[in-house]
């Protein structure tokens, strides 16, 4: 192994730890939880015959 490609791989393990000390020190990244997400409930009173693109173009002021 050239000492070349040694430096390399010792650059790119040093990195990537400094880069998870980082994030760790930052508090890492958080996923919400399953039970936090809340979905509205489809019944017969709901309406779905609504264009949802359209109804996006006109909830963000676009000309569609």
């Amino acid at each position: 192994m050239n000492d070349s490609i040694l430096g390399i791989v010792i650059t790119f393990i040093v990195l990537g730890l400094v880069l998870s000390i980082g994030v760790a020190a930052q508090g890492g990244v958080e996923l919400p939880h399953v039970g936090e997400i809340s979905l509205p409930q489809i019944n017969a009173g709901t309406n779905t015959n609504q264009d949802g693109f359209y109804d996006y173009c006109y909830r963000m002021g676009l000309d569609c």
